[in-house]
């Protein structure tokens, strides 16, 4: 079950955290990918040339989604590696936790370019390689956030509150060839957010408001990429998944 078999794919933010693991996940599942970071640093190429097995197999790229030329640039790149996607998953993302008081311009355009506009210009940029596909699907990255408020951090939340609607747009303007939907994790230990878990305090708040005690990893994510991806997810699309330990709950 949940095979990607033969499926290729994009996966955007793919260097760390939840992107590398997604990245891992995908491969494993069979899945050949076109993994983008914002650098093509020597350690993430050496990154996708380990998940060369013999089902899966990945290629690094670089490139700054928050660019609209480097976006397209970037489409064109992965275009002449493979005339065809099948998936893509939008993860690219920067976090900020300023307070109103201190939010600067800069931080709004940090946000939304990268986590909301990026994410459209990727999505947009691949729908002539989806159209080869017979299996199109496009997940999105959200956030807990994007629902439940928190102090501090208001154009990031509003970036991730924008993804999960763009998602349910994209879904019906999109069907019935595309499907599209959200994954939206609970409070996860990445280096993202290290200033969050590696605090004792935050942390154990954390801990307390998550039903299942604790923080989630990146890996705890990727498998339900995984499933929306795959066959078995073949009737949902619009649909946000919530991966938050049951945060969302209270």
């Amino acid at each position: 079950m949940f095979s990607l078999k033969g499926r290729v794919g994009l996966v955007t933010g793919a260097s760390r955290g939840i992107g590398r693991a997604i990245a891992i996940e995908l491969a494993a599942a069979g899945a050949r990918l076109a993994l983008l970071a914002r650098t093509l640093r020597p350690d993430f190429q050496e990154f996708a040339r380990s998940l060369d097995t013999t089902t899966g197999s990945a290629r690094a790229f670089g490139g700054d989604l928050s660019d609209p030329a480097t976006s397209s640039g970037l489409l064109q790149r992965v275009r002449r590696w493979s005339p065809r996607l099948d998936f893509v998953v939008a993860n690219a993302g920067v976090y900020a936790g300023s307070a109103s008081r201190d939010v600067e311009e800069s931080e709004w355009d940090a946000m939304l370019g990268t986590n909301l506009r990026g994410a459209f210009r990727t999505v947009q940029g691949a729908l002539p390689l989806l159209g080869a596909s017979s299996y199109a699907s496009v997940v999105l990255v959200s956030s807990i956030l994007a629902t439940r408020a928190s102090v501090g951090g208001v154009p990031y939340q509003s970036s991730k509150a924008g993804i999960e609607q763009m998602a349910r747009a994209l879904a019906l303007e999109l069907a019935p060839h595309v499907r599209v939907n959200t994954v939206a994790p609970g409070f996860i230990r990445t280096d993202m957010n290290r200033g969050g878990h590696e605090d004792p305090a935050f942390r154990r708040h954390v801990e307390r408001a998550t039903p299942l005690g604790r923080w989630g990893e990146s890996s705890d994510i990727a498998p339900a990429v995984r499933f929306l991806l795959s066959d078995e997810a073949a009737w949902i699309t619009g649909a946000v998944l919530l991966v938050d330990g049951g945060l969302g709950l209270e």
